[in-house]
């Protein structure tokens, strides 16, 4: 399922936890998922949809796990 970011996190958490996952990105599809999502929020901001496995996956690699 999907959801609105400003549904899930504030704008400053959600660009925190971004700016965290990007730090900790440890190979090339991390990296890539995680620019493909700062690309979308760039574009979209907190309008954007993010699936409940993005928003696993992303809190993951910021949490360095």
């Amino acid at each position: 399922m999907s959801e609105r970011v400003q549904d899930c996190y504030d704008e400053s958490d959600f660009q925190s936890l971004l700016d965290t996952a990007e730090a900790n990105a440890a190979n090339d599809w991390e990296v890539s998922f995680v620019s493909d999502l700062i690309s979308n929020f760039e574009a979209y901001g907190r309008r954007m949809f993010i699936s409940d496995s993005q928003k696993s996956h992303l809190e993951r690699i910021a949490n360095d796990e």
